[in-house]
């Protein structure tokens, strides 16, 4: 698949990313297009004062009821701390910032009352929910010539499509020089704001006995029939474990662990809540961090395969 640009890498005949799992897992043709993985993320969420306030729509579709907002592109003279000086006057006016994020509520608490602290007279208000199902809610709108969001933060595929609509604008936060450039774009199309490591998760009460799991192909292991959860849009783990056990080989794991019959999910969170729960015995691929949280803070019965590698999702 030829592109232009670094994030134009998600084919239009397999967006959203369904029926993965159906008839045998046939994901061939997500491969052939070349998915790679790619750093892409959209605006940042820590410092960054966002797209802002109201990111950019095609004149043909612009709405008669929206009021023009600042934008983020500085000027030629404008430094990068002046330009969050400007748009935070310009926020400060609305008095709040509309934040699509699929970032989960108990991480959402820790972050954005220091952004609120930093920037007095902005609330954030935070509409929570899948990559996927963002991604839609924002197709949605802006197809509607409506600007009703400031800021979108999820994982590299969907904010890559939505970059590549048109759907957002270009912003260099002042922080920019201290990430590295393998997870921001020169040119202020997208920064990180986080880094979710992809990895299984195990509950030890649901486990059967005799059973490990330390790499993906221990999910085809016959004894975790209909004791899987998967999460039924993650192109990331799809794409990254081509890339990781060869296309061959990737292929062949994943129609194993589809024949074991696995629950389809949709949001890493929730499936990682429901782990825990005991809804299942494993996952194929559950946010690090979140499963630490369920392990050391509300003592759940958690534990992870430690994959070598490790898919490190970008999210920004």
């Amino acid at each position: 698949m030829t592109t232009s640009r670094a994030w134009s890498f998600i084919p239009s005949e397999v967006w959203p990313p369904r029926g993965l799992w159906s008839n045998g897992i046939n994901i061939r043709r997500l491969w052939r297009c070349g998915v790679e993985r790619k750093f892409v993320v959209a605006l940042a969420v820590f410092g960054l004062l966002f797209a802002a306030c109201g990111g950019t729509t095609p004149a043909a579709q612009a709405s008669p009821t929206v009021t023009a907002t600042a934008s983020a592109k500085p000027t030629a003279t404008e430094s990068p701390d002046a330009v969050m000086a400007r748009l935070y006057e310009a926020a400060k006016s609305e008095g709040k910032v509309a934040i699509y994020s699929s970032m989960n509520t108990d991480d959402a608490k820790k972050v954005f009352p220091v952004f609120e602290a930093k920037f007095p007279g902005v609330k954030v208000e935070h509409t929570r929910a899948s990559g996927e199902v963002l991604t839609t809610k924002v197709v949605t709108e802006k197809k509607a010539g409506q600007d009703l969001f400031d800021v979108v933060e999820s994982n590299l595929f969907e904010v890559g499509y939505i970059i590549d609509q048109g759907y957002t604008q270009k912003y260099i936060v002042a922080s920019a020089d201290d990430y590295p450039a393998e997870v921001k774009d020169a040119s202020g199309a997208f920064i990180a704001a986080r880094l979710n490591n992809d990895i299984p998760g195990i509950n030890t009460t649901k486990l059967p006995a005799g059973v490990t799991i330390k790499t993906w192909k221990d999910l085809c292991n016959p004894a975790l029939s209909g004791k899987i959860a998967v999460e039924q849009g993650d192109v990331v783990v799809y794409s990254a474990l081509r890339k990781i056990l060869g296309d061959a080989e990737a292929q062949n794991v994943l129609k194993c662990i589809a024949a074991n019959k696995p629950s389809l999910r949709s949001g890493h969170t929730d499936m990682a809540n429901l782990l825990a729960a005991g809804e299942f015995a494993a996952t194929l691929s559950s946010n690090g961090h979140r499963l630490a949280q369920l392990k050391y803070e509300e003592n759940k019965p958690i534990v992870w395969g430690q994959t070598n590698p490790i898919i490190t999702d970008v999210q920004g």
